[in-house]
């Protein structure tokens, strides 16, 4: 009996150094074995994590969305030193939709709003790596200095049609949507906000509808004369959204949609719907470079 006990002792303990190794593993999987192994198995599968930036600049006014031209030069040349690419949404969607092959370690870099400092500190080091990135515009603040009604300035300030030509045409960063007016802040919008682009208290659903249509059409017909193509991929204001939401811009020709939530996604071939209420990274002002290495594995 007592030699049982032991012998399962030993077996307990075997198993639990097993689990602990295997944990390390995929934990802290240098070579990123764990989930090749995961593709080959499921060769129709991609895991994807889509990196989300806002503003660059080099007083550290807001470190949870601003980040300065030094910190991000590290991030981006991490992922270059570790064979990451940064795939654009066409590549992705072409993945999706036809079944294109996508590079070993891909990685999406995201930029909501369009701020100036795109334009000034991230594009140029982005160009320098060869790292492709979207940069998700607000219609009503692009090109724009104070908000619209009150004449408040808009700070931190917002690129225009000049600067996004400049940095469209030079195959680095791709002009998508953010809303045109959808992305409203209760101290400077006269009118009541609207929740990012949810249906307002009392707003009945047609009115919600032709609202919603008419300010993506704006957003829309905004970006296509900047590039020559309606927007097919939405970045939600403030990560809200809704089941009507997502039916609506399916409906007006959008194939993915971003969130906020924290995490990495499953992109399928074959499967459009994997393409709607992907997740993000948000990457924060004063997080190292290996640090962001370790959580998009």
């Amino acid at each position: 009996m007592a030699l049982l006990k032991r012998y399962a002792a030993y077996i307990y303990l075997a198993i639990a150094i097993l689990s602990f190794l295997a944990g390390s593993f995929i934990m802290f999987d240098r070579f990123d074995i764990y989930s090749r192994l995961v593709d080959l198995i499921d060769g129709n599968s991609s895991r994807i994590p889509i990196l989300m930036y806002h503003h660059f600049a080099d007083e550290d006014d807001n470190p949870g969305t601003t980040i300065s031209a030094e910190m991000f030069e590290s991030q981006i040349k991490a992922l270059y030193d570790n064979g990451y690419t940064a795939i654009t949404f066409e590549q992705l969607c072409g993945y999706v939709f036809d079944g294109a092959p996508l590079p070993q370690r891909p990685v999406v870099i995201t930029i909501d709003d369009g701020y100036t400092s795109v334009y000034e500190l991230a594009y140029p080091i982005l160009k320098k790596y060869d790292m492709k990135a979207t940069v998700f515009i607000i219609g009503v603040m692009h090109g724009e200095t104070i908000y619209k009604d009150t004449g408040y300035p808009i700070y931190p300030p917002h690129f225009g049609d000049a600067e996004a030509l400049e940095m469209i045409e030079s195959g680095v960063i791709s002009i998508q949507s953010h809303s045109f007016d959808m992305h409203q802040n209760e101290y400077y919008d006269t009118d009541s906000p609207r929740a990012g682009v949810l249906q307002k208290s009392g707003e009945s659903e047609a009115d919600y509808i032709a609202a919603f249509n008419a300010d993506f059409e704006r957003a829309a017909a905004q970006i296509e004369n900047l590039n020559g193509e309606r927007p097919y991929i939405y970045s939600y204001p403030f990560g809200r959204y809704s089941k009507q939401s997502e039916k609506l811009l399916m409906d007006n020709g959008i194939k993915a949609t971003l969130t906020i939530i924290k995490g990495s996604n499953l992109i399928t071939r074959g499967s459009p719907k994997c393409l709607l209420g992907l997740k993000r990274y948000n990457v924060y002002g004063n997080l190292p470079a290996e640090n962001l290495i370790g959580m998009i594995r």
